[in-house]
């Protein structure tokens, strides 16, 4: 018996088996798939700024996977999904607050204990990276809004110690949004998030400085207010020679999407619309419906129902890839066997 030829023939059906049955194959998508961004989880009941778990559910069920999020430091050094410690802002998300507690930067005792609106849930960092877990198609830009390198340290830390304890693949739908060159570097420092957002709100640098930047650090998402994209068309111009996907915020109309279109802007973030982007980005569209007002009540079955069907979606697609590419994998193999096989008589007469 020639072994050497049954040690080849081995290692083909090997390779073969190999073929159909792949030990890792990452089958998510890019998260610039999305052309729209849900802005402070996204509105509801004509609210906006929430950033509130009932707006999440919600927006999930109106299609949206790319999620943005305020994050700010808690009076005991926690991490809470508010937009700013302003007594403004207290008054209108939080009114059921002491008046000695507005204004000023709450404990996170304090801030999850009162609803926001008197009936939304209020989140920290934690219960977002456990939502991540539980719906793992969503992604999140973080909007933490400090640049002093003490705080943003802080921050991030936070964020990679927080997503770790749960799942560190979280770490990976996670979107920095960075503010300033100084601001990359530390953020990167403390974990190399294959992801980010540029964004210039913040940002008074010229045109050519931007570019120099975003050419330099392969920048690839970059966010801005609406009237900067208008102001600036060089700006605009010079990021789409670089092949830079712009996000603009924040667009609530179809009108306004297209007119961002026709400056060169890739996607929006939003507040009241749905991620009906294969309708607001194409050509020719139909009009669309603007604002739709549901309940948290009458949206979280719904919401619940939409996941478990789009992971059952998801799980067939993967054993319906399996059961295909095992099937032809073997043929490959018992091709291969055969021929061998055949060498083998038609050659050892």
């Amino acid at each position: 018996m020639d072994f050497r030829r049954y040690s080849i023939l081995a290692l083909l059906a090997c390779i073969g088996l190999a073929w159909a049955f792949p030990v890792h194959a990452d089958s998510s998508p890019e998260w610039t798939g999305y052309r729209m961004i849900a802005h402070a989880m996204g509105g509801i009941n004509g609210h906006d700024y929430t950033n509130s778990y009932e707006a999440f559910l919600v927006n999930y069920e109106k299609g949206h996977r790319v999620f943005e999020v305020d994050l700010i430091l808690t009076e005991d050094g926690k991490l809470a999904a508010r937009h700013d410690w302003l007594a403004y802002t207290a008054d209108l998300l939080q009114p059921e607050l002491p008046e000695e507690k507005k204004g000023v930067s709450l404990t996170l005792r304090d801030f999850k204990g009162t609803p926001i609106l008197e009936k939304y849930k209020a989140l920290s960092f934690k219960d977002i990276v456990k939502m991540m877990q539980q719906y793992p198609d969503i992604y999140l830009v973080t909007d933490t809004k400090e640049t002093d390198p003490v705080l943003v340290t802080e921050q991030f830390r936070l964020i990679k110690e927080g997503a770790e304890a749960v799942d560190p693949a979280i770490l990976n739908r996670i979107i920095p949004e960075l503010y300033t060159e100084d601001m990359v570097k530390t953020v990167m420092d403390i974990y190399p998030f294959p992801n980010k957002l540029y964004s210039l709100y913040q940002s008074s640098d010229p045109d050519e400085e931007i570019l120099r930047f975003v050419r330099e650090n392969g920048i690839q998402t970059v966010a801005m207010p609406v009237e900067r994209a208008q102001m600036m068309p060089e700006l605009m111009q010079g990021l789409n020679d670089l092949a830079v996907k712009t996000y603009v915020h924040s667009v609530n109309s179809e009108e306004e999407i297209r007119a961002m279109t026709a400056l060169g802007v890739y996607g929006v973030y939003t507040d009241f619309l749905g991620n009906e982007q294969e309708r607001f980005f194409a050509d020719g569209a139909a009009p669309a419906i603007a604002g739709v007002q549901q309940t948290a009540a009458t949206i979280m079955p719904r919401a619940e129902t939409s996941h478990a069907a789009e992971a059952a979606k998801s799980r067939w697609g993967t054993l319906e890839t399996i059961a295909v590419s095992g099937a032809s994998g073997f043929l490959i193999a018992m091709v291969t066997l055969r021929f061998a096989l055949g060498k083998r008589s038609r050659y050892s007469r």
